[in-house]
This record gives structure tokens, C-alpha cells and sequence, in this order.
């Protein structure tokens, strides 16, 4: 009778150890599969949070940050830069000085020919009553980023108005029998020779 009750309990300590260790390589196996689905989970939170911080830092950057390049003043070195310095003054300051019409024959017949004169003076009437009380105002800085191609020439105008603002034209030039002129900038057309490009 005891051997028939040891027998029956060692039995079932045997099923059991047996059960135990039919149980736990699933539970290792669940444990770890519980552990990386967490670093898992973790690691892509972590690349959304890298991903979203550097998309957004990235698209506003161009807005935060202005980058002026600085360009030194143009000092002429031979008689066609003096030529192209004098042109450029000459097509500022005569706007307040009121001789802007004088300024008419500085110009390339190309430029002539789409700008009658009388729209040419026109324009420079109206120019002065956009300017108001800062047409006195109205000066010559400089020349940069000059460039001459044979008989041709491109600079960027700097001029200001006195105490407010400086800004700058790209400006075209052009020998014509030996005489330099002011000629119209690409993509101008009309009245309009020199492309604005930037006030400060």
C-alpha cells in the first residue's frame, strides 16, 4: 500500500518536472520576445523624436539665417573701369539734381530704341515723386563684382539713401565706338535698365 502511494506520488513529481520543463522554453521564449518588442518599440519612438527635431530644425534654417556675402568696393585700375564708375554715379545722382534727362544719351541705342525719350523722362519724373522728401537723400556708394568681357562690362551699383537704407542694381555697360554706355540688364524691359536686387 505505501509502495503503491510512494510509486503514485513519484509519478506525479515526474509529470510535473516534466510539464515545468515542457513550459519553459515557451516562457524564456515569450520573455524575450516581450524584451524586444519593448527596445523595438523604444528604438523607433527614439527615430521618430531624431527624425521630426531634425526635419523641422531643417525647414526652418533658410528662415533664421541670412547669409550676406560681402563684396569689396570696386577701385578702377584702368580708364574703361573709370569710364563704368563715372556711368554709375552719374545714374544715380542726376535724378536729384534734376537732370535726369541728360542722362538719356549715357544709354545704348538698344535701350533708346524700346524707351522713347519722352517715356524715358516720364519715368524719371515719376521716380522722383516716389522718392519724395528722400530724392536729396539719393547717393552713390560704389561699384562691386565687376566683370569686363571684351566690350562689354557687368558690375553691381551700390547706393544709398543718405541715413535710411542702402541697396543695390545690377547694372550692364557696353563700348560703343570707343564710348562706354549704359545698357539694359537681362530680363528688363521697357524704361527699366538696371535689375534691383536687395535693400539693407
Amino acid at each position: 500500500m505505501r509502495d503503491s502511494r510512494s510509486h503514485r506520488r513519484r509519478r506525479q513529481r515526474e509529470a510535473v518536472k516534466a510539464a515545468t520543463r515542457g513550459r519553459r522554453p515557451s516562457l524564456i521564449r515569450a520573455r524575450e520576445l516581450i524584451a524586444i518588442g519593448v527596445v523595438a518599440a523604444v528604438t523607433i519612438a527614439g527615430l521618430f523624436v531624431y527624425l521630426a527635431f531634425f526635419k523641422s530644425d531643417g525647414d526652418n534654417s533658410p528662415e533664421q539665417t541670412v547669409t550676406e556675402t560681402f563684396f569689396p568696393p570696386y577701385s578702377p585700375d584702368s580708364p574703361d573701369g573709370v569710364a563704368i564708375v563715372d556711368l554709375a554715379r552719374k545714374s544715380i545722382e542726376v535724378l536729384p539734381r534734376g537732370e535726369w534727362p541728360s542722362l538719356y544719351d549715357s544709354f545704348t541705342p538698344e535701350y533708346q530704341q524700346r524707351c522713347p525719350k519722352d517715356q524715358f523722362v516720364a519715368a524719371g519724373e515719376a521716380g522722383a515723386q516716389e522718392q519724395g522728401t528722400n530724392l536729396p537723400l539719393l547717393h552713390f556708394l560704389n561699384l562691386e563684382q565687376v566683370s569686363f568681357d571684351g566690350d562689354s562690362a557687368k558690375a553691381v551699383i551700390v547706393g544709398e539713401i543718405q541715413g535710411l537704407q542702402q541697396y543695390k542694381l545690377r547694372a550692364a555697360f557696353r563700348k560703343i565706338d570707343g564710348i562706354w554706355k549704359i545698357s539694359p540688364t537681362e530680363g528688363t524691359d521697357g524704361c527699366n535698365a538696371f535689375d534691383r536686387l536687395e535693400s539693407t
